[in-house]
């Protein structure tokens, strides 16, 4: 998937407001206030020469054919193929991140437009575009461009985020997507404050905004060794999902030791206690990084037939008719052919 050289383009960032002598970036919360020469906290906004540019457009640090259950999605087309794209950077800085190489620090890039990034897509057996690995809402004037060509050729635009963005371009994003995967890193404030470098709040309402769109929605919820390995925080964490709707389906995943937090990885009999405490509020839960068969598989939640079965990337639809589960016929919280 090898991209022909081309300039980068000076694209302006699209939310901006001029506060005398400094610019303030309104793409997220953090609204960084610059200067000429400086750049933004995520690393993909700088004022050049009075401009505010967006110096991370087009600039592609990943790019992957994957499956989309690797994004994690288990309900959004299961056994699709997603090409999935990353720039450098991220508004947050978790220090037990798991792409801490793209998000915290930066790789070579390459120049990839919109429209070629569509053509790959039409080259490909994929349904569309996955924006991921990093954090892909701080390359919001690239998403934007590009998602609006495949949303156009009636192709997906996938968004794996952490949430952390304003209210404003989430709304224009709501106008192309079709899918997020939402990471809710923690069940308090205090957590996302004091080691994340971000607000709760703000999550929980970009959750809210794209529930309310009407977007296929999927979560996120890593347990992290010594923060979140606590029964009580992950059932306040189930607890603020099933009280949007116990339909969502949550990711339970497991913490490995990355970037600069060295715990060792989470218990796998804790996992197992999480699930089973999820599943007792929630209709939809899964484990992640974990070699088990439990977590796994999507059940029907009414008669119990097997309905998705999966073995790592290996999936097979066993009872899924569309939308509805082939035994019972009940309706069901699944995008699929």
């Amino acid at each position: 998937m090898e991209a022909a050289s081309v300039q980068q383009p000076l694209i302006e960032v699209a939310y901006q407001h001029k506060e005398g002598s400094r610019i303030r970036c309104d793409t997220c919360p953090k609204r960084c206030k610059l200067k000429e020469g400086d750049i933004g906290e995520c690393g993909g906004r700088q004022v050049i020469d009075g401009r505010f540019i967006a110096v991370n457009y087009a600039q592609v640090s990943s790019l992957h054919l994957d499956p989309v259950e690797k994004k994690p999605l288990y309900h959004f087309y299961p056994g699709s193929d997603i090409l999935s794209v990353g720039p450098n950077g991220c508004n947050l800085n978790c220090p037990w991140c798991q792409n801490w190489q793209i998000s915290q620090e930066t790789i070579p890039t390459r120049t990839i437009l919109p429209g070629e990034l569509a053509d790959m897509v039409d080259a490909l057996d994929s349904v569309g575009v996955a924006y991921t690995y990093a954090e892909p809402l701080i390359w919001f004037e690239y998403i934007r461009d590009a998602g609006r060509i495949l949303h156009e050729r009636e192709l997906m635009n996938i968004f794996v985020t952490n949430g952390y963005i304003n209210p404003d371009p989430l709304k224009e994003i709501l106008t192309f997507a079709d899918a997020f995967n939402i990471d809710l890193k923690a069940s308090d404030n205090q957590c996302y404050r004091n080691l994340c470098g971000g607000d709760i709040n703000d999550v929980h309402r970009t959750i809210r905004m794209v529930y309310d769109s009407g977007r296929h929605l999927e979560l996120t919820h890593l347990i992290v060794t010594g923060i979140g390995d606590d029964l009580h925080k992950v059932e306040s964490v189930v607890n603020w999902i099933a009280d949007l709707d116990s339909d969502i389906p949550l990711h339970l995943s497991r913490y490995y030791p990355s970037n600069k937090y060295n715990e060792p990885p989470t218990d796998v009999g804790f996992m197992s206690d999480a699930y089973q405490l999820a599943k007792s509020k929630l209709n939809w839960v899964y484990l992640g990084n974990v070699r088990s068969d439990l977590g796994q598989n999507s059940y029907c939640p009414d008669c119990g037939a097997t309905l998705v079965r999966r073995s790592g990337y290996h999936v097979e639809i066993v009872d899924l008719d569309g939308n509805k589960c082939g035994k019972c016929g009940k309706s069901l919280n699944f995008k699929a052919n």
